[in-house]
C-alpha cells in the first residue's frame, strides 16, 4: 500500500518507518528544511542549541528497540536520572540526541522517502486514492492509497477547510475542543562557561520560567550556549509584543542565574507547545476513508506519547482496524 505522512516530527516519522518496515511505500511530506518537529536543534556561530523539547523518556517495551538502536548507532546518549537537590523530580533515565533533539527523528527518516519544504494546500479523496497539493502554482502533487496526518490538530483543521474536507461531526467536535499551550523560547550564546550545576538544568527558577539548559554542559555544544522556556503564563502576556521588549525581563534572570553574559540571542515562539486537552485517544483511524490522525494532540505532552501514538496509527492502518 502507498501511504503519505504529512509531518515529520517523532509521531509521523515512527508512523513512517513502522509502515515501511511492514513493507509498505511511504512518503513524508514536511514542510519545514528538516525532520524532528520540536525535537529542534539549531546552530549559531559553532554554538549548537536545543530551542525544543530537551530531552525524553521511553518507557513503553514496544519503543525500547528504537531505543537500543539509537543508542547501538552513536545517535542518543543518557543525559541524566535525577536533578541534584530535586526530590520532586522524578529519577529516571532521561535521554538527548548525540548531535541534539533532532537525532533521534533523523535516524528514523535515513531510510524514508521524504519531501521537504512541503506545504500541503490542500487533500482531496477521490475514487480511492488520496490527492495531496502543495501550495504554490507549480506545486508537487502526490497520490496514495492511505493520508496519515501528524500536523498540530488546529493545522489539520485548518487544512481541512481548505479542502473542504469534513469528518463525522462527533470527531470533528472532538478535534475543536483540542487545546495546546504556547511558549516562548529564548537562546543565544553565552560569554563563558555557566555557573549551572551539572546536569546542566534549572528547572522552574521564576514563575514565568519553565526551563534554562545550559547546552554546553549537556554535552551537544562546543560554545557555552543557553536555552530558556518562558512558562505558558508568561508567554502569553509577551506573545505579541516586539522581540526586544518580550525578553527584556529574561535577560538579567538568564544571566544572573547562569553567571554569564549573552553575546546573541534569537527566539522562537512554539505555537502549539504542550496539548491542555487532547482527542482523548492514541489516534484517530477511519478505514473508510483511508485517514489516519496523530501526534501529541492526541496522545500527550510527552515525546514517548507521541512516538506511541504514531506506532499505533501505523498498527490500525496495517491490520485495517
Amino acid at each position: 500500500m502507498k501511504v503519505i505522512v504529512v509531518g515529520a516530527g517523532i509521531a509521523g516519522c515512527i508512523c513512517a518507518r513502522r509502515l515501511s518496515d511492514m513493507g509498505h511505500e511511504v512518503m513524508v511530506v514536511e514542510k519545514g528544511r528538516g525532520v524532528g518537529g520540536r525535537m529542534s536543534t539549531r546552530r549559531m556561530n559553532g554554538a549548537i542549541v536545543d530551542h525544543g523539547a530537551q530531552f525524553f523518556t521511553f518507557r513503553d517495551k514496544r519503543l525500547l528497540g528504537y531505543l537500543q538502536e539509537w543508542r547501538d548507532d552513536d545517535h542518543v546518549v543518557e543525559w541524566y536520572d535525577h536533578v541534584p537537590n530535586r526530590p520532586d523530580l522524578a529519577c529516571r533515565s532521561r535521554f538527548r540526541g548525540v548531535w541534539g533533539m533532532t537525532a533521534p527523528a533523523k535516524h528514523l527518516s535515513r531510510a524514508l522517502k521524504i519531501e521537504k519544504n512541503f506545504f500541503v494546500q490542500f487533500i482531496k479523496w477521490s475514487r480511492g486514492t488520496w490527492m495531496v497539493e502543495e501550495k504554490g502554482t507549480n506545486g508537487r502533487s502526490l497520490n496514495a492509497d492511505h493520508l496519515v496526518l501528524t500536523l498540530p490538530v488546529p493545522q489539520t483543521l485548518e487544512l481541512f477547510s481548505r479542502s473542504s474536507f469534513e469528518l463525522e461531526t462527533k470527531v470533528m467536535s472532538k478535534l475543536m475542543k483540542i487545546r495546546y499551550t504556547r511558549c516562548f523560547a529564548l537562546f543565544g550564546l553565552l560569554d563563558r562557561v555557566s555557573s549551572v550545576p551539572i546536569p546542566g538544568t534549572i528547572a522552574h527558577p521564576t514563575p514565568q520560567i519553565d526551563w534554562i539548559a545550559d547546552n554546553q554542559l549537556k554535552g551537544i555544544s562546543p560554545k557555552p550556549a543557553f536555552t530558556l522556556h518562558a512558562s505558558s503564563q508568561f508567554s502569553d502576556e509577551i506573545w505579541n509584543v516586539p522581540d526586544n521588549d518580550g525578553i527584556l525581563s529574561l535577560v538579567p534572570v538568564v544571566e544572573g542565574l547562569m553567571q554569564a553574559k549573552i553575546l546573541e540571542w534569537a527566539i522562537h515562539r512554539w505555537h502549539f507547545s504542550k496539548p491542555l486537552v487532547t482527542f482523548g485517544e492514541s489516534h484517530f483511524h477511519s478505514p473508510d476513508r483511508h485517514l489516519s490522525l496523530a501526534g501529541d494532540g492526541f496522545s500527550g505532552e510527552r515525546v514517548e506519547s507521541a512516538a506511541i501514538s504514531g506506532w499505533e496509527a501505523a498498527e490500525s492502518i496495517t491490520q485495517g482496524a
